[in-house]
């Protein structure tokens, strides 16, 4: 059987590039630092939306058992008093309870303000390094409304 040169620098190339790829996707240090690389992120949407979000998320947690998922919520310019601490209980309550995923492999991160409302989604490898918010304004820059009522009771109501 011939060997030829070209076919050992292509088989080489891609063996190669499949190893880079593998150890990009797993570099914790990419994972810590990534901005627009989330595996999902969605903003102030309705509760029937935010749980098809939470589905693929949950699968993807169930797929590989090594990893846990964090919840980065972000409350917007103006914001509801405590708004995203309830978001991310929420959130969690609903992958714990309806999507049978281990509270242990869930970590909620209050992420501070941004413009807008934004959740972040994002499995990491167990043992990796902290995820990290990334706040783009400051609580002196956001209006903070204390009598949200109609809005807390609708991030407090049960799941249907």
């Amino acid at each position: 059987m011939k060997i030829n040169i070209v076919q050992v620098a292509l088989a080489s190339a891609c063996t190669i590039m499949v190893y880079v790829a593998g150890v990009t996707r797993t570099d914790a240090s990419f994972l810590a630092t990534a901005v627009d690389e989330w595996f999902d992120s969605y903003g102030d949407i309705s509760w029937e939306d935010e749980k098809a979000h939470l589905d693929n998320f949950a699968i993807a947690l169930q797929h590989d058992p090594d990893t846990i998922g964090y919840i980065i919520v972000y409350a917007g310019r103006r914001a509801c008093d405590g708004e995203s601490k309830h978001r991310a209980r929420r959130a969690t309550k609903y992958l714990v309870e309806t999507r049978g995923i281990s509270v242990s492999r869930i970590k909620r991160i209050d992420g501070g303000y941004r413009e807008e409302l934004t959740v972040n989604l994002q499995p990491v490898p167990r043992g990796a390094p902290k995820l990290k918010a990334s706040p783009t304004l400051k609580r002196s820059e956001v209006q903070i409304i204390k009598n949200c009522k109609s809005k807390a009771s609708e991030l407090r109501k049960p799941d249907s």
